[in-house]
């Protein structure tokens, strides 16, 4: 193990910055005598999360380059303060997922997502606003809200804030949160177990407020789309509170009928855009606050003047921050930010159109005219589709824009982007294209970043 854990270090060098490789990677330590399992020790559970969120897709591609396919990974912590080796230890293990019938509305909610928690700006104030009316029986159009916004802008935390909003309210009132996959599993669960009744009675009956994520995973499934429609009719008849979300506005999701797509429509949709800086200020200022830690405003602004794309990013921006003033023994300073954003890849490094055309198409050996012209084979047509994913994913163009940039129709685009995300799922080839397409992305914002990281301090 101590072999392959050593080409396996030697890949992340290439991958990670110097700095958050001697902070996170270079203290992990393999552990003999565990089968076909790579144990790493970490040196403490602040370590294994961290590692666990921001490493673990890197360490599993770095793994299976080294040879190591075959191998499981799992992180793990000393128990009792021992030494690295030793048989005692606290091994990490993922949740599995429960039967969603088995867990009450309160275990799966994020407790933290509340209203008190969202920090209000100007990109998403209709939005909190508006899930803040639903939860309080305010004047609510048909008690129905559609929240829309690409990752980690905050369209979760409203809806879970209604969720623990309504939960922790006098009324008790009975929360059904789960995504559209998860509601797709559990039917063709209860149609394979004549369970169909109990499945209809559960979210028709027991179901007081909905809370549904990700409805764009609808598109193309017929049955699931008729059972929603009907459960929906009934929730809406009894004036149940519903609120939906996804990436797309419903008229941009494909396939999906106009039955459903009117009852989605039906009350308030409600935009949230990416935070502006003042924004972004203000949540890495509550971010800090929650963890307890003192962060001068010139730091919080640097961090803002780079973290612009999500409010996860921000978090990272200051985990990673308190992470290393912790472990480091060092306050928290400008030079510590600095290296903050190295690791976060943020020192101006977001890919332009024309980048990401070229490593596709390189990838694909599809020169910039066939890419955007109108051949239907299938090399083309996934080149031109990657790079729409990759263009939607590390660029700020809306789709409108990426269709003049590609020369596509509005719809064209959205199209290519939901097949995509559907066949990555069931076609194992091309989740293999998309993930070292994204080791690619990564390595050009790597080069691009630590290219102009020497000027970050001389500008704070």
């Amino acid at each position: 193990m101590e072999v392959i854990w050593h080409k396996v270090k030697t890949l992340l060098q290439e991958k990670i910055s110097p700095s958050g490789f001697q902070l996170w990677i270079e203290p992990l330590g393999p552990v003999s005598g565990f089968g076909d399992v790579l144990l790493l020790t970490c040196p403490n559970p602040f370590a294994l999360r961290w590692i666990q969120s921001h490493y673990l897709d890197l360490i599993h591609q770095a793994l299976a380059q080294a040879g190591g396919e075959g191998l499981g990974l799992k992180l793990t912590v000393p128990a009792n303060g021992k030494a690295k080796g030793t048989p005692a230890l606290r091994v990490s293990q993922p949740d599995l997922p429960l039967a969603a019938e088995k867990r009450s509305a309160a275990a799966r909610l994020n407790r933290h997502f509340t209203f008190d928690q969202f920090v209000v700006g100007a990109s998403n104030r209709l939005a909190f606003q508006a899930a803040k009316a639903l939860a309080r029986d305010d004047t609510f159009y048909n008690h129905i809200l559609f929240l829309t916004a690409g990752p980690g802008l905050g369209k979760s935390h409203l809806s879970q804030a209604v969720g623990n909003f309504l939960c922790q309210s006098p009324a008790k009132r009975r929360v059904h949160y789960l995504s559209v996959e998860n509601f797709a599993n559990e039917m063709v669960r209860a149609l394979k177990n004549g369970r169909m009744s109990q499945f209809k009675e559960r979210f028709r009956k027991d179901c007081e407020v909905l809370l549904l994520e990700e409805v764009q995973f609808l598109s193309g499934k017929e049955k699931i789309q008729a059972e929603m429609c009907y459960t929906l009719d009934t929730l809406m008849s009894r004036k149940t509170k519903l609120v939906f979300t996804s990436c797309y506005l419903p008229g941009e999701i494909s396939q999906l009928s106009q039955e459903l797509r009117s009852r989605l429509t039906n009350g308030i949709i409600t935009p949230i855009g990416p935070p502006d800086f003042p924004t972004r200020v203000n949540i890495l200022a509550k971010k800090a606050e929650n963890r307890g830690t003192q962060v001068s405003p010139k730091i919080l602004e640097y961090l803002a003047e780079y973290v612009t794309e999500d409010v996860r990013r921000l978090e990272s921006a200051i985990d990673c921050l308190v992470a290393r003033a912790t472990l480091l023994h060092e306050p928290v300073n400008l030079r510590l930010a600095e290296e903050v954003l190295q690791d976060l890849q943020a020192v101006d490094t977001r890919l332009n159109v024309p980048e990401i055309q070229k490593i596709v198409g390189d990838y694909y050996r599809v020169s910039l005219p066939e890419m955007l012209g109108r051949s239907r084979q299938k090399r083309l047509v996934n080149a031109r589709r990657l790079a729409l994913y990759f263009c939607r994913l590390y660029t700020q163009k809306t789709m409108v824009e990426l269709g003049k940039l590609f020369k596509r129709s509005h719809a064209s685009v959205v199209h290519a982007l939901q097949t995509l995300e559907r066949d990555r799922r069931t076609q194992p080839r091309l989740a293999q294209e998309v993930q070292l397409l994204e080791g690619k992305m990564a390595q050009a914002q790597v080069k691009g970043g630590w290219r102009r990281a020497s000027t970050l301090r001389t500008d704070a």
